[in-house]
């Protein structure tokens, strides 16, 4: 009996501690990248040179936009914004500036982007354009797109307002 009664505390905090113990997965995104937007992908993260993008569809573009704003590649999603004139907001030297704390979280990331690549793209001029998705069920919102004078659809700077 006293072998128990030494161990009794022992195991009650191993319990107490089994039980007030909240696991807690990763967030996860809602999508993965298909086999060309990661090669894609991997590509700008090592070059940085949009070219890669040529052959992208804008619901791809905005995929690897947000994956690389979860993964917290800033180079690669300022690379993913549009160069149009008259529709850049800020410079890479800004977006440099920008601290981590004012990117958002992971959790903000995946609430704000749900269910887009479940969207469909509308095409309201020969270089704008949006991808329209149902964050909840009922409320729709809408991901702006540029297409550059390069002919890659980029992804609008705050393209959720």
């Amino acid at each position: 009996m006293k072998f128990l009664t030494s161990f009794f505390p022992i195991i009650a905090l191993i319990v107490i501690l089994g039980c007030n113990k909240s696991v807690d997965s990763p967030p996860n995104l809602t999508f993965q990248l298909n086999q060309n937007e990661k090669s894609v992908y991997e590509s700008l993260k090592q070059d940085l040179d949009e070219s890669a993008l040529q052959n992208l569809d804008p619901k791809s573009v905005a995929k690897l936009y947000v994956f690389s704003r979860f993964e917290a590649d800033h180079d690669v999603a300022y690379l993913l914004y549009t160069q149009r004139k008259g529709h850049v907001a800020w410079s890479k030297k800004e977006d440099e500036q920008i601290p981590e704390k004012d990117r958002g979280t992971k959790e903000q990331i995946l609430a704000q982007y749900k269910n887009l690549e479940h969207g469909r793209f509308v095409q309201i001029s020969d270089y704008e354009g949006y991808i329209e998705y149902e964050v909840i069920p009922g409320e729709k919102s809408g991901f702006q797109m540029i297409l550059d004078e390069t002919g890659i659809w980029k992804v609008s700077f705050m393209p959720i307002q």
